[in-house]
């Protein structure tokens, strides 16, 4: 089970930048260290979005990292935006926020040219919307995208068209209005949060978008928020202590900006005035030359290639022992979880200031997406019902009493009397007979359906549980 502690990660042992921007993030959203390790990719993503393109095959990736983070209301999920946003500012970069809004919020309007000769029929210009351009975009309450009906369903396409790959051609959103149509490019990162509304593991499945972002989800208990509480209150007027301090972790990426738009110069050899005057399409294709037909910005060493493959191994056997149908639906999650895998090893490369992508750092990236997919299938196996629950309760109910029969029975010489079981080993049968991979979600199956259904005991460090007479004769009525 995901341990949602960043610092055990090699990535944030090994890069000082890491720690010191976790230290800053930490102060704001306190025991969010996983949604605060991603944010730094968020970042970063964005500040590679105008030199950076991986090649793969006939297409390529961008370096753009986007989230959707689902956990309780008022656990931290908005503060945590606050740093995010402070820093892509003080970095040069853009943000905003989004919250609703129609078509021309998202994507632009055509409105009258204020310099057009003729103010009786004026000329047409496009007036961008939030989705255009190179920002972080924040959408507080995502839960706006989950809802039903036609304006919904367009902002879900808008926002999938926009996570395409910049250099695809793909990322470009197209409106069409009754005098003309416009076409604007995105090159946006989607920072999207929600509390976990009803409903929403359905839409994790059926919704494109969950296959183009990282989906990160976590349960906050009664004591998980007293403990932020303490904290909150024990920092009242204290002064921190920082091994990184907030101007280094700006400049980090200000210097990495620099650092990359100095390589397509120099690469290209473009000088610096005649960049600044070139259009954009034409630094895209500058970028796409270097990155994906010369593969010169970057390149791979002989480790690169067979560590990938390992990880996507890695990926498909978290649901290899699933049943069909359970793999359907979560092994449409790993193509995704590939790209992202290419896409943090470059990360890494950046913060290394290397230009050669090794096998280290796919492992590293292995690393994290690896627990963030182990944890997204907990989330869908515990808590998506497929039926009704009362036929679910049944099929769950049904296992539990197999399994149990199952196992090797037990006699203690006192009134316990015969027909214990031990409890580890019907919960092993139990998670093999209805395809749980993860332990977890064999614990929160007993919880909600096994626990009623069994007498408990203990015979040292052993536990033992035994069948009610309620559920012997196909379950209890």
């Amino acid at each position: 089970m995901m341990e949602h502690k960043a610092d055990n990660y090699e990535c944030v042992k090994k890069y000082p930048i890491l720690r010191g921007y976790l230290e800053h993030f930490k102060q704001v959203s306190i025991n969010n260290e996983i949604p605060g390790l991603i944010s730094f990719f968020f970042i970063l993503g964005q500040t590679a979005i105008p030199f950076v393109r991986i090649p793969v095959k006939g297409s390529n990736l961008d370096p753009r990292v986007n989230m959707f983070w689902i956990q309780d209301t008022r656990t931290g999920k908005s503060a945590a935006y606050q740093i995010i946003e402070k820093i892509l500012k003080e970095a040069g970069m853009k943000s905003m926020d989004y919250n609703s809004g129609n078509d021309a919020a998202l994507v632009g309007t055509l409105v009258p040219d204020p310099d057009s000769e003729d103010q009786r029929n004026p000329n047409m210009i496009v007036r961008e919307g939030i989705l255009a351009g190179r920002k972080g975009l924040n959408f507080d309450e995502g839960s706006v995208i989950l809802k039903s009906g036609q304006h919904n369903e367009n902002t879900t396409l808008f926002l999938q068209s926009a996570l395409n790959s910049a250099g695809t051609g793909r990322n470009y959103l197209t409106k069409h209005m009754a005098r003309d149509s416009f076409t604007v490019k995105s090159e946006v990162s989607l920072w999207i949060t929600t509390y976990p509304p009803k409903g929403i593991k359905e839409h994790v499945l059926d919704k494109g978008i969950f296959q183009r972002v990282l989906t990160y989800w976590r349960h906050w208990t009664l004591d998980m928020k007293r403990e932020v509480n303490h904290t909150l209150a024990e920092g009242t007027y204290k002064d921190e202590e920082f091994e990184v301090s907030f101007e280094e972790v700006v400049d980090f990426f200000k210097d990495m900006k620099k650092e990359l738009k100095r390589r397509v110069l120099t690469l290209a050899d473009i000088p610096p005035l005649e960049w600044e005057e070139m259009s954009e399409d034409d630094k895209e294709q500058v970028v796409m030359n270097l990155s994906c037909r010369q593969k010169r910005m970057f390149s791979i060493d002989a480790s690169y290639v067979p560590a990938l493959i390992s990880a996507i191994d890695d990926y498909y056997g978290a649901v290899e022992k699933m049943s069909p149908d359970k793999q359907g639906i979560c092994s449409s999650f790993i193509m995704g979880l590939q790209n992202y895998t290419n896409i943090l090893a470059h990360h890494f490369a950046m913060i290394e200031g290397s230009w050669i992508v090794t096998g280290d750092h796919v492992d590293m990236a292995k690393e994290i997406l690896y627990d963030l997919y182990q944890n997204l299938i907990q989330w869908l196996e515990s808590e998506i019902n497929i039926g009704a629950a009362a036929a679910e309760k049944s099929k769950m109910q049904g296992y539990w009493v197999t399994a149990y029969n199952k196992s090797e029975f037990y006699d203690f010489d006192d009134k316990r009397g015969f027909g214990w079981a031990q409890k580890k080993a019907v919960m092993d049968s139990f998670g093999k007979l209805a395809n749980y991979s993860s332990h977890a979600s064999v614990n929160d199956k007993f919880k909600l359906y096994g626990e009623e259904m069994f007498s408990e005991t203990r015979e040292g460090v052993r536990v033992y549980i035994k069948l009610k007479e309620d559920y012997k004769k196909g379950g209890k009525k």
